[in-house]
Order: C-alpha cells, then sequence, then structure tokens
C-alpha cells in the first residue's frame, strides 16, 4: 500500500487521495498567505507527534520560518521539533549543495522534504540575464535530484512555489515560477488561493490533470482544518 503524509484535514487529505505522496515530487504554489508553509508544516509537524523515530528536513531558502509558529504549530511541545533539521542557504548555489547532500542524511525510508521556496533564491540570480541559461539549468538540476532522491528514498519532498502575475491575461492570473521546469518534475501541484471568507482557503489539485478536484480549508493556531458547510 502507497504510504501517504497526511495533512490533518479531511477535505484536503480527500482531493490528494490521503496526502502527499512519498516517493514523488509535490508543489504547493498560491500568493503570499495563501497558506503554503503552514500547510507543509502542519503536515509534517503532524508526523513528527505521532512518531517519535521520525525525522524530518526543512530547507528555509525564504529565511523565513519563524520558530513562534513552528511551537504554536506544535501545540507548545517542542518535543517533534527536535527531530525537524532546518538548512537556511545563503544562496542558490548553497542551495544546490544542500540538495545534493540530502541522501546523506536520509538514513530512514519515508522522511519529508520541504523546500521553502524553491524558487527564492532562483529569482534573485534569474534577474541578471547574463546568468539566465546557468541558473535554469542548476534549478533543473535540483529539482532533478530532489526527483531522484524521492523515489530511491521514498521521501515525501514537497516544495513551495512562489508567483507572479501572467502578462496579457484578461484577468488577472498567477503562475509559478519557472513554472515549465516545476510542472514537469512535480509529480502532484497543488494551487492554493484566498476565498471570500475570512481565514478560508481554496485549495486546487491541477496535477494529476485527470483529478479536477478542489476544497476549501480553514488556517489557524494549529495549522489547518475543516470548514464547514455550506460555504
Amino acid at each position: 500500500m502507497e504510504r501517504r503524509l497526511s495533512t490533518g484535514c479531511g477535505s484536503l487529505d480527500e482531493i490528494l487521495s490521503s496526502g502527499f505522496r512519498f516517493g514523488k515530487v509535490s508543489l504547493i504554489y498560491g500568493e503570499a498567505s495563501t497558506g503554503k508553509t503552514t500547510l507543509a508544516l502542519s503536515s509534517v509537524i503532524r508526523l513528527l507527534r505521532g512518531d517519535l523515530n521520525q525525522k524530518a528536513f526543512y530547507i528555509d531558502a525564504d529565511n523565513s520560518l519563524s520558530s513562534n509558529r513552528l511551537m504554536q504549530i506544535a501545540g507548545g511541545d517542542g518535543g517533534p521539533l527536535e527531530r525537524l533539521l532546518i538548512w537556511r542557504p545563503r544562496s542558490f548555489s548553497e542551495q544546490t549543495e544542500i540538495i545534493e547532500r540530502l541522501p546523506m542524511h536520509l538514513s530512514h525510508e519515508a522522511t519529508p522534504v520541504v523546500v521553502d521556496s524553491i524558487t527564492g533564491l532562483y529569482r534573485l540570480d534569474a534577474g541578471d540575464p547574463t546568468r539566465t541559461f546557468s541558473v535554469n539549468k542548476a534549478l533543473n538540476r535540483q529539482l532533478g535530484f530532489l526527483s531522484e532522491t524521492a523515489k530511491t528514498r521514498e521521501a515525501a519532498v514537497l516544495l513551495i512555489g512562489q508567483v507572479h502575475s501572467v502578462l496579457g491575461s484578461e484577468t488577472p492570473q498567477v503562475e509559478p515560477v519557472a513554472q515549465r521546469l516545476l510542472r514537469y518534475w512535480s509529480d502532484t501541484v497543488l494551487r492554493l488561493e484566498i476565498a471570500k471568507m475570512a481565514g478560508v482557503r481554496e485549495a486546487v489539485l491541477e496535477k494529476p490533470e485527470e483529478a479536477n478536484k478542489a476544497c476549501r480549508f480553514r488556517l489557524s493556531d494549529a495549522g489547518v482544518e475543516e470548514v464547514k458547510k455550506p460555504w
């Protein structure tokens, strides 16, 4: 039976067919404050709280991970957080080095790995026209390495993706930064949006393409939770 990383929210788990898949790469993208980091953290911390032998790895490439938020989602229990190894790369090249060293640290199978965000440092380097080709090549290498690591180590790799506006669209739209590479390497693509109800978010499963599923959830102090219908 295929193992899944549960989000702890029934509606999210339902559209994800019981959660994010181990052995695969999942992309979570959306605008700021849509709950991308909260969703990834609550899924990982839930697993750490339920299994005292479990470890998880978090690459905080945006250098924005809050210790207070971590403790809040963990319910004030710092025990599970002792098994959450956090890296903070200072450059895109250092991000590459950390990703390529991951297999050395994944001594156990079925380990979650979060990269938040996969394109934050990439955007800084890609803004230089003279480096666009080499930076895209480096990002492709990182994604390929993460995909191979997921498969060979049965890791659940969660990528947090930044977005930019789609130029020329009739209505305001956003898409992931470096979307061609991210969509190619990701087995699951989940888009998050802000709903009209306060604190409520909408999740749309874009890949697998045939899934065509969506749900709503609420951000809370503990992470993510159900939204009672009707919406």
